[in-house]
């Protein structure tokens, strides 16, 4: 939630931040201001207070018009104008097909089930499919064409795309077969990343040599109870829940957030999730889409990805309790969150609702928080249930009973400061023409509760790498002693920030003051670093490995990744000398060649 206004199609939107801030200087400033002259600010009378004031504001107030928030409905004409815009960008003057298949997905989003416009659509990324040499997806198109009321009229030209596609493809294969050129395997030199060391009994995502610990100065942290070296894999956690960030929802599945961009088949029920196949739209629906499918579109007017988060979180956990809120409130009123311990707890035998326990004593910081900050994830939450009640199945959940409509509220509030910190990002490897280089970019947001136990450091010890499936693996950068404590970063290291910048950062939206060894000793950045090498043979040998690893090589990866981890493991204790941090660099770039995902859309996009 960022500016106060928003330009959304050339229309000026006041933002959820711009109402607030009038809600604030007209109101509960002033109300705020009275409590605490009357003595009456504890937590739980502020809480209360806000809810009272916001609740009336927005009952007073049409709030839903002031932000443009309406139902999302399926529109024909707009579908049009989305198709519209992919043919130009597909026409031989352009010829920019990943561009065009973009707008062709967001044509077949808008359009309603049997159209003409969803049929064209496919029609037209077949054809797509056919300039790229893609063969199997333009036959699968021409089906999904078909099947969607394909106009009679252009019938002929869907049946020259679809014979074209079988020709050229049995014309590959025949070529290949002669040639004696069987594929060869994708990622011969990765191998899926698995724990160093023997996994806990009863949490195989972890290795035994971890422990949580709880104390004053850091509050909840891990710990590792053997020392740890530079390579060590220590976690791979499958994530409770994500949400697919919304640049990539023309490209990957809303589900299993595969790219797969030529296959994308649309919710009937709104404009915003597309899925790979008919598998994943049916278990999304089953899991969480059924509740969230109503008001996706206007939860991105009103917030980022973290409220999408959040609401998600609460869809997952009423599937896991049968769809029953009354059992969910019942569970968390006997739930102790003091004694929940995810590095403890038989995962082996956890059912989803014990799972949910683990998300749900994810710290809030929610007493930590400015009064004005706080105020407005009250205002969001109230806002997200208000809509949750009038569009969404939840109101059946909840009925007419106020006792579950305010546990859905209290949900929401928790769940909206939970996901802000302890949010975590999916990764994957897209190229930058510009650059002429490969960078990690995130694709989702995502809730790890193990992962989410570690504390920050602007100079971390440990690196998440997320996985081809999704998981997050957690490595070993710098070497941990025996009873040291494992970093990791929220997004502000020392390599990008400076430190002033860092403080401010951490501060807003952690509720901390950094006293990390990176902000105590003012570490520089990674520029700094590389520009102060101390003799020309470490810039000859660091520069060589890093032009190696910009061609983003897997063989590259896998020759050099053993030989700088040795170096981390015998040099790196040195950390921040110039070859140190320039290594670490290198090290990461390594593992995230060999084990994350590289999209394939620049061999299009670029002509790579």
């Amino acid at each position: 939630m960022a500016n106060n206004y928003l330009l959304k199609e050339g229309v000026h939107m006041p933002t959820v931040t711009g109402l607030f801030q009038e809600m604030w200087e007209s109101t509960i400033k002033g109300k705020l201001e009275e409590a605490d002259k009357k003595k009456s600010n504890n937590n739980y009378s502020v809480v209360q207070l806000l809810l009272h004031e916001i609740g009336n504001y927005l009952q007073s107030y049409p709030y839903r018009e002031r932000l443009f928030l309406h139902p999302d409905l399926k529109d024909e004409a707009r579908a049009a104008v989305l198709r519209t815009k992919g043919n130009e960008l597909f026409h031989k003057r352009e010829r920019k097909y990943i561009a065009a298949t973009v707008y062709y997905n967001e044509s077949i989003a808008h359009s309603p089930k049997g159209s003409e416009e969803r049929a064209i659509g496919y029609g037209n990324r077949a054809a797509v499919c056919l300039q790229l040499g893609r063969y199997e997806d333009c036959l699968a198109n021409v089906r999904l064409a078909r099947e969607s009321n394909y106009p009679a009229a252009l019938m002929g030209k869907l049946r020259m795309r679809e014979v074209a596609a079988q020709s050229m493809q049995a014309s590959a294969e025949a070529a290949r077969r002669f040639a004696d050129d069987p594929l060869e395997p994708e990622d011969q030199h990765a191998q899926e990343l698995k724990l160093s060391y023997p996994a806990h009994p009863t949490v195989p995502q972890r290795v035994a040599d971890l422990q949580l610990c709880n104390n004053q100065q850091y509050g909840r942290h891990v710990v590792a109870t053997r020392q740890l070296r530079v390579g060590d894999v220590v976690m791979v956690e499958k994530p409770y829940a994500t949400v697919l960030s919304d640049h990539m929802k023309r490209v990957r599945c809303a589900f299993c957030h595969a790219e797969e961009p030529f296959l994308l088949i649309p919710c009937e029920e709104c404009t915003i999730a597309m899925y790979c196949s008919q598998k994943c739209l049916r278990a999304a629906w089953q899991q969480y889409h059924r509740y969230e499918c109503p008001i996706l579109n206007d939860m991105r007017t009103i917030g980022t990805e973290y409220l999408a988060l959040a609401v998600r979180t609460i869809a997952i956990a009423l599937a896991s309790f049968d769809h029953d809120l009354e059992a969910l409130r019942e569970h968390l009123s006997h739930l102790d969150v003091s004694k929940v311990n995810a590095f403890e707890m038989d995962w082996r035998a956890a059912s989803p609702k014990i799972v949910y326990e683990t998300v749900y004593s994810l710290a809030t910081n929610q007493r930590k928080r400015a009064r004005k900050d706080f105020a407005l994830n009250v205002l969001v939450a109230m806002i997200m249930h208000d809509l949750l009640l009038k569009r969404t199945p939840v109101a059946q959940v909840c009925g007419a009973d106020p006792i579950l409509r305010k546990v859905l509220l209290n949900l929401l509030l928790h769940h909206l400061q939970s996901t802000l910190v302890n949010h975590q990002f999916l990764h994957y490897m897209d190229y930058l023409a510009e650059q002429d280089v490969y960078e990690p970019d995130e694709y989702a947001i995502a809730c790890f509760p193990l992962l989410s136990m570690l504390n920050h450091s602007c100079a971390p010890n440990v690196k998440r790498i997320t996985m081809r499936d999704g998981r997050c693996a957690l490595v070993v950068t710098r070497q941990i002693a025996d009873g040291g404590q494992l970093f990791d970063h929220y997004d502000v290291h020392h390599w990008m920030i400076p430190r002033k910048e860092r403080q401010k950062i951490l501060k807003q939206l952690y509720r901390f003051t950094c006293e990390c060894e990176a902000c105590v000793k003012d570490y520089g950045s990674l520029l700094t670093f590389v520009n102060k090498y101390s003799s020309p043979v470490e810039f000859m040998l660091t520069g060589s490995i890093y032009a190696r690893l910009m061609v983003h090589s897997e063989e590259e990866a896998f020759k050099w990744l053993p030989l700088l981890r040795d170096y981390m493991n015998s040099a790196g204790r040195n950390y921040p000398t110039s070859p140190s941090v320039v290594s670490m660099n290198q090290l990461i770039r390594c593992y995230q060649i060999l084990h994350t995902y590289t999209s394939w859309i620049p061999m299009y996009r670029c002509g790579l």
